[in-house]
């Protein structure tokens, strides 16, 4: 009796049925099982790989001698499906390809042994949500899980027969975990009803709703706003983080890089509470890993853009299957869509650059600001040429009447009679009236001078008398009074009182155009966090993109690339200490949630550049993108993504708040125990940026020296004049005097001579 239970045993163990054969099955019911299995998937287009040595004989497939495949092909045909058959390895894998690059969803048939064909299916990335595989088996039991597994992301569908005219699918992925086990899912009876359900295979939003518990890799480094890491030596054994945001782990990377286990520990971040949301909602767990380099990644070099695994840091991880999640702010971009997938997005952003705020401008210059530089030329133009016009329509009269009269010529006719000699031959005969013809007016003595004068003492303001009484001299004059009065007068005025009240600042860099004009000019340096997607942007960009790319190059010549910076917060802080030639490059919300910590007005937010979005990303395939997608969906709409965003902000300003108060309380401890010297000293510091940050001053006298300096400008102008004036005569007015001497002396000669000469003539005869 105990015998022949051990032997009821033994025939009831699945190895030993799997080696017992059966009498060969009708092949007609086989092509209509699989081709009603086939019509349950409801697929789109199905590809077959049928070998030409194709044969199922094996210790585990002993009952089954093979499929007609002539008969599926025609039965599958009238159910109106499309379908291609294989009988070569290579084509079949590179229909696959295809379709998987046009993003269309396939059916795979193999009619061929699982084992080998999914270990080349793994290798060459087939393995795909898109992309199904359903492999005949036609044993009793499925394959053993220690001899073959299917893991993800491959999608693999084995069909078994443990009688006639019935058929087994089994599916791994019919549970969340990602042990690729084969479970039961449905069945085939060709006696009673056909598949048991339909649709053939279980969804994969119902399947992967709920993971179960399931734990993720999760790759992070410090990323503020996103995520708020410190790192610490891990000399320990770590545990897994269940959600709790304090995970560790150690520092994963590609095989043959010597990176330092740390420790990593997450106190908070938007993305840090948008990943605790999603596992509790979707029941999974996470563990924190420090991503190699610390860096989201990028590609290692050009030659490496079609390798498998030709990116760094955390995408690199992705890359390799060594993580599942992948949050930070992390862009979307075309080389990065080629080795990793992403999810609906999780925030819309726009690119932009940060640089120091606008300086406040000399007040020496203020009285030259009130019109822009383009205007200054048109109104020197406009005084310069009003006196040679104002002399024109004074003198153009003048230059009208101007004729010449002959007294002695008469026209009569075409003929001209001279009356000079007229009155010579015929002396009496002849008398000829007189005729007066007025004298031609005179034109005023240095009229263009006048007018130049005239007209610059009228556009400056000054006290002058009506220099002509013609009409159109006085209508000009009108015209002239009211535009220096009215237009340049009163705008002058307006415009010089609003540039004392808001004192003037430079013009902000808040383009590209001027970021580019700043480099050339100004020697600016813009910075780019390493291995982001603003530096993909700026490496793979056009027109001016590429230009800001080969400018900050150039500022290089060494090679060494010292415009790479580990974190935006590290550029935002380069700012902040002093680097008034400086600009950093990233997204607009990580770089506004920065410039708040360090003060938002020492700071200038350029314009939108591009639009940019952020998601999560994961690997290529992944069986469970969907589920999260519709999460992130629910989310997005409800507005939960904006109001965890707001709420991480005005947690870091409440924070900022007390780091503030604290230091204020620590400034006035030490400023009361300080000397009353060094208090005036310090107060006189600390005035001066709250002066540069009101927005509204009251006039004083050093808004005024620019007057004072143009006014001593102008009495060296004049002083200079005088001095050129005084050279430039001093020759004739030397030789000017010297003749006046030599008259005075020859005179003074003539006088003594004709002096003597009287005295001798009127003493000599008294003497003789």
């Amino acid at each position: 009796m105990q015998k022949l239970l051990v032997l009821l045993g033994l025939l009831l163990s699945p190895e030993v049925w799997t080696r017992v054969s059966y009498r060969p099955a009708n092949e007609s019911d086989v092509a209509i099982a699989l081709s009603q299995i086939i019509n349950g998937l409801r697929p789109r287009p199905l590809a077959i790989l049928a070998l030409p040595s194709f044969s199922l004989m094996n210790a585990c497939c002993e009952n089954d001698q093979g499929i007609q495949v002539d008969d599926f092909i025609q039965r599958l045909h009238r159910l109106y499906y499309k379908s291609v058959i294989f009988n070569d390895t290579e084509l079949f894998f590179q229909h696959i390809e295809a379709n998987l690059q046009g993003a269309i969803e396939c059916v795979n048939l193999v009619l061929d042994e699982p084992k080998e064909l999914s270990e080349r299916i793994q290798e060459r990335r087939l393995a795909h949500r898109l992309s199904l595989f359903i492999f005949y088996w036609g044993a009793r039991w499925p394959p053993a899980a220690s001899a073959m597994s299917f893991e993800e992301p491959m999608r693999a569908v084995v069909i078994t027969r443990p009688r006639q005219k019935a058929f087994r699918i089994y599916y791994n992925q019919a549970r969340p975990t990602s042990d690729g086990e084969l479970r039961l899912v449905n069945w085939f009876d060709g006696d009673n009803l056909g598949l048991q359900r339909t649709p053939l295979l279980p969804p994969a939003g119902s399947v992967y709703a709920n993971f179960e518990g399931r734990i993720f890799r999760v790759p992070v480094f410090h990323s503020p706003p996103w995520f708020w890491v410190s790192y610490g030596q891990n000399n320990s054994d770590s545990g897994e983080g269940e959600g709790s945001g304090e995970a560790s782990g150690e520092a994963s990377g590609e095989s043959g890089d010597n990176l330092e286990c740390n420790e990593v520990k997450v106190t908070g971040g938007r993305d840090h509470r948008l990943l605790m949301l999603l596992a509790e909602h979707m029941n999974f767990r996470f563990e924190y890993i420090e991503a190699p380099g610390r860096t989201q990644g990028s590609l290692k070099s050009d030659d490496a853009k079609e390798s498998n695994e030709s990116f760094t840091g955390g995408i690199g991880l992705l890359q390799s299957r060594m993580a599942d999640f992948f949050l930070g702010d992390v862009g979307l971009s075309w080389e990065r869509h080629k080795a990793i997938e992403f999810s609906f997005f999780t925030l819309a952003d726009s690119g932009a650059f940060a640089t120091h705020a606008p300086r406040r401008l000399n007040e020496a210059l203020a009285i030259m600001r009130p019109f822009k530089q383009d205007i200054w030329p048109y109104l020197i133009l406009t005084i310069v040429f009003s006196g040679p016009i104002f002399y024109g329509i004074i003198a153009m009269p003048y230059i009208w009447r101007r004729r010449h009269v002959d007294m002695d010529v008469e026209q009569l006719g075409d003929l001209c009679i001279y009356m000079a000699y007229i009155k010579e031959i015929t002396p009496c005969v002849l008398k000829v009236r007189r005729r007066r013809v007025p004298s031609a007016p005179r034109m005023p003595e240095q009229l263009f001078e006048k007018c130049i004068w005239f007209t610059l003492r009228l556009f400056l303001k000054q006290s002058c008398q009506e220099l002509y009484h013609g009409y159109r001299a006085k209508f000009l004059t009108i015209v002239y009074w009211i535009a220096a009065t009215y237009v340049l007068a009163d705008v002058y005025s307006a415009q010089l009182t609003s540039q004392f009240a808001r004192p003037a600042h430079e013009a902000p860099i808040n383009t590209l155009q001027r970021l580019q004009s700043a480099m050339i000019r100004d020697g600016y340096r813009l910075y780019v966090e390493k291995e982001s997607s603003s530096l993909e942007m700026l490496e793979n960009g056009t027109e001016l993109f590429r230009q800001l790319y080969a400018l900050m190059r150039q500022q290089q010549p060494d090679g060494h690339q010292s415009f790479l910076i580990d974190s935006v917060e590290a550029g935002i802080k380069l700012i902040a200490d002093g680097g008034e030639n400086k600009a950093v490059l990233g997204g607009r919300e990580t770089l506004y949630f920065n410039i708040q910590q360090y003060g938002a007005k020492n700071f200038q937010l350029s314009q939108k550049l591009y639009t940019r979005y952020s998601a999560v990303a994961v690997q290529i395939g992944c069986p469970f993108l969907d589920s999260l997608n519709d999460v992130l969906i629910h989310l997005f709409e409800g507005g939960i993504l904006d109001k965890m965003t707001t709420a991480e902000y005005t947690a870091q300003s409440r924070q900022m708040t007390k780091d503030q108060a604290q230091q204020s309380k620590e400034l006035a401890a030490a400023e009361s125990a300080n000397a009353n010297s060094n208090a005036k000293s310090s107060e006189a510091q600390t005035q001066e940026p709250n002066q540069d940050s009101e927005i509204i001053s009251a006039l004083n006298l050093r808004m005024l020296q620019g007057a004072f300096i143009a006014l001593g400008v102008g009495s060296l102008a004049a002083a200079s004049m005088l001095l050129l004036e005084l050279l430039f005569r001093a020759l004739p007015l030397a030789r000017a005097l010297r003749r006046c001497h030599l008259r005075f002396l020859r005179r003074w000669r003539r006088l003594k001579r004709s002096t003597r000469l009287l005295t001798v003539r009127i003493f000599a005869p008294k003497l003789g």
